[in-house]
C-alpha cells in the first residue's frame, strides 16, 4: 500500500564565532523558516492498486511486458496558496528494472520483478489548467514533466512556465504505468507477489 503525507519542513543553523585569543565576546545565530501553510496529498482509491493474478506464460520472454494502466487522480489540498513540490521516494529501492521507475520488488532468487511509473495528462491549480514540471538538483532548476520519476521533485507551473507557482488545490489526472521485466531473467517455478509502493512527500519552496 502506498502512504502519502505532508510534513512542514523548517531549517535552522547555529554558528559559533570561532575562538580567538583576544575575543571579548561571541556570537549565536539561529536562522529558520516558518511554513504558514500546510498541504496534504493524496491519491484516489487510498492510492491502491491492484493488478490481481498474471499467469506466467503471459508473460513476453526477451523483452518486459507491459501490465494495465490504471487512472487516478492525485490532488494537493492546501490551507492556503503555496508553492510546494512532492517528492517521490521508492520504498522498494534498488529492485525496478530500469533506472527511471519505482520497484516492484524481487523474486526469491534476487531477480528484479518490474517497475511501475505515472504518467501526468492533465493538471489544474484552482480550477485553471497548469502543467507539471520537475527538478533534479533540488529545486534549483526546472523542465516540462511527463512522468513522475523517483528522486526528483514534481511541482506545478503555468501552462508554459517553469516556475513553481503557489496553488491552493492542485489536481493531476495521472496514468499508472507497470511493467514485469523479461521472463527469462526471472525464477517463476512458484507464485510470486510483486508489491510496488511509493511516498510523495511535500516540500514547501
Amino acid at each position: 500500500m502506498k502512504k502519502y503525507f505532508a510534513a512542514i519542513s523548517a531549517t535552522a543553523l547555529i554558528s559559533i564565532a570561532p575562538y580567538a585569543l583576544a575575543a571579548s565576546s561571541t556570537d549565536l545565530t539561529v536562522t529558520g523558516t516558518i511554513t504558514p501553510a500546510a498541504c496534504m496529498p493524496s491519491f484516489s482509491n487510498g492510492g491502491v492498486i491492484d493488478l490481481g493474478k498474471i499467469q506466467a506464460k503471459d508473460l513476453k520472454l526477451t523483452t518486459h511486458t507491459t501490465l494495465a494502466t490504471t487512472r487516478m487522480e492525485l490532488t494537493v489540498v492546501c490551507d492556503a496558496p503555496v508553492s510546494f513540490a512532492l517528492n517521490a521516494l521508492d520504498n522498494q529501492p534498488g529492485t525496478s528494472f530500469n533506472d527511471r521507475g519505482f520497484g516492484l520488488g524481487m523474486t526469491d532468487a534476487n531477480e528484479r520483478l518490474g517497475a511501475f511509473t505515472p504518467k501526468v495528462l492533465t493538471v489544474e491549480a484552482d480550477g485553471v489548467q497548469a502543467r507539471a514540471i520537475d527538478s533534479i538538483d533540488n529545486g534549483t532548476t526546472w523542465a516540462a514533466a511527463t512522468w513522475i520519476f523517483p528522486d526528483r521533485l514534481t511541482s506545478v507551473g503555468t501552462v508554459g512556465g517553469l516556475v513553481p507557482i503557489a496553488a491552493e488545490n492542485v489536481l493531476m489526472n495521472v496514468d499508472v504505468y507497470a511493467w514485469i521485466a523479461r521472463a527469462d531473467g526471472l525464477t517463476l517455478t512458484d507464485e510470486v507477489n510483486f508489491n510496488g509502493s511509493a511516498t510523495f512527500e511535500m516540500k514547501y519552496l
